[in-house]
């Protein structure tokens, strides 16, 4: 029998861009609620969700970050400690995008996990409603993050 160790808890945090709606996709994942009111994070907020995975329980610590420069500087305390970060951009705006390689040097920085080569950061594109979607979008992110 293996023995239990209790329940895990995984913080992950999002960052990326003022306004690419890091605040809409952890309400909707976490909430299953969506609203299109658009209200900008301040400093910081967070959600849980707690996950059933066969007989182990998980519970998810979504972080959700200001994307404006102002408020990098609380990054180190709060990007510490982080199992997963998640660079959200936005598909309509190619700038977003273009920033998620500085987003990420900013939290490796700021963050200091034990282990940057092989921290695990996911790329979120959001917004994938609306139509005025930057056609070229995808073919640089597959050159960019091909590995």
């Amino acid at each position: 029998m293996e023995e239990r160790t209790g329940p895990v808890t995984l913080k992950i945090i999002l960052i990326g861009n003022s306004g690419v709606g890091k605040s809409s996709f952890m309400n909707r994942y976490v909430s299953h609620r969506f609203t299109n009111m658009y209200r900008a994070t301040l400093v910081t907020d967070f959600l849980s969700k707690t996950l059933n995975l066969g007989e182990d329980t998980v519970t998810l610590q979504i972080w959700d970050t200001a994307g404006t420069e102002r408020f990098q500087s609380l990054g180190a305390p709060l990007y510490r400690g982080t199992h997963c970060c998640i660079l959200v951009f936005d598909v309509t705006s190619m700038d977003s995008f273009r920033a998620l390689e500085q987003w990420r040097k900013e939290f490796l920085i700021q963050g200091e996990p034990q282990d940057p080569e092989e921290f695990p950061f996911i790329v979120l594109g959001n917004k994938t409603d609306l139509n005025q979607r930057e056609n070229h979008l995808k073919r640089n992110f597959s050159v960019k993050y091909k590995n």
